[in-house]
């Protein structure tokens, strides 16, 4: 076996112990080493939690000791009870003695670190002087260029680098009423803060120098700026979902203004698309691809729909989602957490949490969290906020008078008192609704959703903001500044802590304005480079486990969605343009069922759905000889982008018009030299089989296109 499976193992062997509760102080020292020295130990132990979390509520077990079973009462047999072995008692001593040692060795390390410091909210930040890159040189025109540097090593500074400082700084405040996600210290060098309300052009420095800052510490060098041609495809994929038609791509790349890219943002924020996709992530994250018939998928994009073309401010959007009443039709809002009542409300507790602080607190409905101060008390706090919340079934009547289908209504009871939960040794505690330190009223006349949408919308804790500006870059870079990125704390420590901390503040500053925020990502230095490895960022590919430091942008697979609308611009451009969103819908509506052969719901508690949709054999075969590329290849349709290249007189012309279509770029001298005898050839080859020479030259160009839209360049975003 290698290190990695014996570790794998070890670790394995330790989570059962601690599922179990008989882990040593030495033991669980390990355990901690293990997860924090390793991404996938991480990922194995958050997914084994996760697990025993889901079969423990699943088996209602709340106590290690046997249950009784009981057998049908009869005349001649008396119910028997199974006695607990002999050894239960022994175990249950052993366990008191452990825990009892456990508190002991904790009041140690509390009282010696009050000793220490008379600030227990923070943590020692040594400041160290931030030194500028070496060999990175900046022209006139702002573009970094990477020099060579033969005395490179590939040895990190653990002083420097964001992450592995976090790691070093092993002093951590204790925890009373902070919120549920406990930030840890800023701990990159020391730099300037932004000043409340910074203009642009200050916050796009800032971002340029903190990521710099992450390249100097890892003894990276960034690679050279994308072209235009890559730049402009990222941008049209990773803004409105689609790649750009082969006339927007042209207007971009032949404009000589200087800021064409800034431009280029605004205009992707007004197109109606912008809004049409965002919408579509967001019901996506929501309520999933595939949802019961009784949740009202159109109302929820509605809302949607209407809350990002008005470009309504984050908060007010999640303080809807979270405190929404009514009928899923009036109020589209409410479908959200309709999807999500069902067991106790724990899957609205933890997609709540999830989704808009950045917190994965599934795991402690059972147990307290090992490794972070997320404790099982906290996550039933927090359900407490959904005790009121109920779900009214109604019949609602057809056209023709019937009643034909069932109508949800979300409601607000007046109930009042704790909601009751089940510890690990069998005891049944209470939980009165409290977020961020802050308690609310049980009474009845308090309504604890919309509490909660307040406490969480208020601006007074930054943890929304924070959730935010994370997906948001881990969904423009592939990767965030936490993995996961829905799973923030000083547990998991940021790669960029003050970056992160400073985007949002700038971001609730803005008003959460979500497009000036996706405005700041696309124009930063760090979004323009290109995919390509050089030499001395061999060592910055998050795909082995290791730390982004964004030295490169990193290659995105098309989203099922993506590739879906991409493939309709290569079949038509015409109809890709939205004007009204009546058409907009119905087109959703196709992608929608044609996404259903790769969805599939898994019935856990988080009401959670995985995709095939990643390089199987049946995406393969969908993009060999599927519908949607036997569209594109349709060249007599009216406006078909086959049908115009056709009408060109000249190879040259025929093949650079495929290329810009499929690949958003002109074919390179080489390029065209090869595909041009490839065209000799292949229609050669099919006069030769008796085809008419008009339709040989047809199926050439057909095959030639066909290869483009299978090729990685065309569904990879790089």
């Amino acid at each position: 076996m290698s290190k990695k499976e014996v570790k794998l193992a070890e670790l394995s062997l330790l989570m059962e112990a601690l599922c179990e509760e008989r882990l040593s102080v030495e033991e669980k020292m390990r355990l901690e080493e293990i997860v924090l020295s390793d991404p996938d130990a991480m990922q194995f132990y958050l997914n084994y939690s996760h697990l025993h979390g889901t079969l423990y509520w699943d088996q209602a077990l709340g106590s290690d000791d046997m249950i009784p079973v009981a057998t049908p009462v009869t005349e001649t047999k008396l119910p028997q009870q199974i006695e607990a072995p002999e050894t239960s008692r022994r175990t249950r001593i052993g366990s008191r003695l452990v825990t009892a040692c456990l508190l002991a060795f904790f009041a140690v390390i509390f009282i010696s670190y009050i000793a220490q410091t008379e600030n227990p909210e923070l943590a020692e930040n040594p400041i160290g002087e931030t030194e500028s890159p070496e060999n990175l040189t900046v022209n006139t025109n702002n573009e970094i260029t990477a020099q060579p540097n033969p005395n490179r090593s590939l040895q990190i500074d653990t002083l420097k680098h964001p992450m592995l400082r976090t790691q070093n700084n092993k002093r951590v405040s204790p925890f009373d009423d902070r919120p549920l996600i406990a930030n840890k210290p800023r701990l990159l060098p020391p730099a300037e803060k932004l000043s409340p309300g910074a203009s642009d052009e200050a916050i796009l420095t800032f971002i340029n120098h903190r990521i710099q800052d992450g390249w100097e510490a890892a003894q990276v060098m960034p690679s050279a700026f994308a072209t235009d041609e890559e730049w402009v495809r990222r941008v049209y994929l990773d803004v409105i979902g689609r790649i750009p038609t082969a006339k927007e791509a042209e207007q971009f790349l032949t404009s000589s203004q200087p800021d064409k890219h800034q431009r280029l943002i605004h205009q992707l924020t007004k197109n109606p698309t912008y809004v049409t996709n965002w919408s579509t992530i967001w019901t996506r994250l929501l309520i999933g691809r595939s949802t019961s018939r009784e949740i009202n998928r159109r109302a929820l994009q509605d809302f949607l729909v209407e809350s990002f073309a008005e470009n309504r401010s984050w908060n007010d959007i999640v303080y809807d989602l979270v405190s929404a009443e009514g009928d899923s039709e009036t109020n589209g809002a409410t479908n959200f957490l309709l999807a999500h009542l069902n067991n106790q409300a724990v899957p609205a507790t933890a997609i709540t949490t999830r989704l808009f602080l950045g917190t994965q607190i599934q795991c402690t409905q059972c147990h307290n969290h090992p490794f972070n101060n997320a404790t099982q008390s906290q996550f039933w706090e927090i359900n407490s906020f959904f005790k009121q919340t109920k779900v009214v079934r109604s019949q609602k009547m057809g056209k023709d008078g019937k009643k034909n289908t069932q109508k949800l209504e979300l409601v607000s009871l007046p109930a009042k008192g704790a909601t009751f939960y089940e510890t690990r040794n069998g005891l049944m505690q209470p939980a009165y609704p409290k977020y961020a330190g802050v308690k609310v009223s049980d009474g009845p006349d308090v309504n604890r959703r919309q509490e909660l949408a307040r406490l969480i919308t208020s601006g007074k804790n930054d943890q929304l903001a924070r959730a935010m500006v994370n997906r948001m870059w881990a969904h423009f870079f592939g990767y965030g500044f936490t993995r996961p990125i829905d799973d923030m704390g000083y547990h998991n420590s940021p790669t960029h802590p003050e970056l992160l901390n400073q985007l949002a503040s700038q971001f609730i500053d803005s008003g959460y304005d979500i497009k000036k925020l996706i405005e700041w990502i696309c124009l930063s230095d760090a979004y323009r480079l290109s995919s390509r490895f050089i030499a001395e960022n061999a060592t910055d590919n998050p795909d082995d486990g290791s730390t982004p430091n964004f030295s490169r942008m990193y290659v995105k697979q098309m989203t099922a969605e993506q590739l879906y609308d991409s493939l309709q611009v290569t079949a038509n451009p015409a109809r890709v343009v939205i004007t009204d969103y009546s058409i907009a819908w119905n087109k959703m509506q196709k992608r929608d069922q044609w996404l259903q052969q790769f969805v599939y719901t898994l019935n856990n508690e988080e009401n959670d759905e995985t995709t095939t949709f990643d390089g199987t054999i049946t995406q393969a075969l969908l993009m060999m000889n599927g519908p949607l590329v036997k569209h594109s290849l349709d060249y007599k349709q009216k406006g078909s982008i086959l049908g115009q290249v056709l009408k060109e007189h000249s190879p040259d012309s025929k093949l650079k018009k495929l290329s810009m279509a499929a690949l958003t770029r002109y074919p390179t001298s080489r390029e065209l030299s090869e595909l041009k005898r490839l065209v000799k050839e292949r229609t050669k080859q099919l006069i030769a089989r008796k085809v008419p020479p008009q339709t040989a030259v047809v199926r050439t160009y057909q095959d030639i296109y066909w290869a483009y839209l299978n090729s990685n360049e065309f569904i990879l975003i790089h």
